[in-house]
């Protein structure tokens, strides 16, 4: 099978990973996961050659969701230039580089050598913008001093465009799960967000986050990725590694009807994931309620029933029962 692919041009190998990949960023590791295992010609042919091919996977690295009615009409050399472009770094001062120390750093092997190798270098830089993203707004979703604003989170994602909005990082968070995580602002505002991030950066609300600690099972703990021969470094998948969390879930939980209703009118929703993680009580924030493996609707009838509990008063049950009947009007 395998001589037969390699009679391919490169622009039907790489329709064919985009086909099978998740996201875009995910075309490279599937080529070189699903390629180079099955002979050493592979191997050779894919670290040295296919210009075209790591070309065409490295423009997917520029917008990490298949945008829709888009044509794919255009060179991988244009492909490779607009992203190069797109992530030239500021220019510096014409005496920058006088130093004769710093020409003495200067040296050819930090530039990629190789088709594959300037892939993995872009790859690299994707991942990396894409944690320090993700930390930079989990700053701000915790915080009460500078707390979350819509346009603290345009500012995030214009400033470390672009990103891999719907990959996993190492620690196991996603954008979308982390701004529905959002304390100290109003529903409105995360609602804003979590319609920024689907609407404009492709955000896919069934793309899960890993829930590691929250005084869960040990078998929550985030297994890592094995060492991708894409990346050259540990990268954590969009598949499940341990307990899954879903933004619906924490909208649901946390009583917000509006961003609950906002989700279920998204395209492929899935309202029937289940997730593990802890809430707080509204009625006492010191206690909090731990689900494992409960859809939205579990979630959010397994808190109304603590919130009771804790003699909660009818008119702040509210925004749950609006959950409530939400979830319920679709199951």
């Amino acid at each position: 099978m395998h001589c037969y692919l390699s009679d391919l041009p490169d622009e039907i190998l790489h329709s064919i990973f985009t086909f099978v990949s998740d996201t875009p960023s995910y075309v490279g590791p599937c080529i070189c996961y699903q390629l180079r295992p099955l002979s050493k010609k592979w191997k050779e042919d894919l670290d040295v050659g296919r210009g075209n091919l790591w070309a065409l996977a490295t423009r997917d690295l520029s917008l990490d969701y298949w945008p829709r009615n888009v044509g794919t009409a255009y060179s991988a050399h244009d492909a490779e230039v607009s992203f190069e472009e797109s992530r030239r770094p500021a220019k510096r001062p014409r005496n920058y580089f006088n130093n004769s120390a710093a020409n003495t750093r200067r040296s050819a092997r930090i530039q990629p050598a190789s088709p594959h190798e300037k892939y993995k270098h872009a790859y690299n830089l994707l991942m990396s913008r894409t944690e320090t993203a993700l930390l930079e707004l989990t700053e701000h979703v915790h915080s009460s001093k500078k707390p979350l604003t819509l346009s603290i989170m345009k500012k995030i994602l214009k400033e470390f465009s672009p990103i891999a909005i719907n990959r996993r990082v190492r620690t196991g968070g996603t954008f979308l799960v982390e701004v529905c995580r959002s304390r100290h602002v109003p529903e409105s505002v995360i609602l804003k967000c979590v319609k920024l991030l689907i609407e404009e950066h492709g955000a896919d609300p069934n793309v899960p986050s890993a829930e590691v600690g929250q005084g869960l099972a040990s078998s929550t703990t985030l297994t890592l990725g094995r060492r991708s021969a894409a990346s050259g470094e540990v990268t954590c998948y969009t598949s499940s590694q341990g307990k899954e969390l879903y933004a619906i879930i924490i909208a649901a939980a946390r009583a917000m009807p509006s961003v609950v209703k906002y989700l279920l009118s998204c395209k492929n929703i899935d309202h029937t994931v289940k997730g593990s993680s802890r809430f707080r009580l509204f009625s006492n924030p010191r206690k909090s309620v731990k689900g494992v493996d409960l859809s939205a609707l579990e979630f959010a009838m397994k808190m109304r029933e603590e919130e009771i509990e804790n003699e909660i008063a009818e008119a702040e049950l509210s925004c749950l029962n609006k959950v409530i009947r939400l979830l319920e009007k679709i199951s």
